[in-house]
């Protein structure tokens, strides 16, 4: 099996629940200069949190990449929490594929 490879291959680098003591809190996660919170549900992997420390560089896109493709091998749909940024919630609509989750702020991209 071919291992797969961002636009920018950046490694996907898993880090401790954000609360270590909980084991629902949800994980880190660094991806080039992109960091944040994400987790799983049974169907669905959540992204909570992106941070990018240098803004324009594409790592973002490199994140969803990874989200993607982990969706797919793993027959999970993909879903991004809290969306405020009405910027980016326009362009994962317009442009990622995803839709609004009705009475949420979230969006999902079906992969399954």
């Amino acid at each position: 099996m071919e291992t797969f490879k961002s636009s920018h291959s950046l490694e996907f680098m898993q880090g401790p629940r954000f609360m270590s003591d909980d084991p629902d809190s949800p994980y880190t996660y660094r991806i080039g200069t992109c960091h944040g919170l994400w987790y799983a549900k049974p169907d669905a992997y959540v992204l909570l949190m992106v941070m990018n420390d240098e803004i324009g560089n594409g790592h973002f896109n490199d994140v969803m990449e990874w989200f993607e493709n982990s969706c797919q091998r793993d027959k999970k749909n993909f879903i991004v929490a809290e969306v405020w940024n009405k910027r980016l919630l326009k362009h994962l609509i317009e442009k990622r594929g995803f839709v609004e989750i009705e009475g949420t702020e979230n969006v999902i991209k079906y992969f399954k």
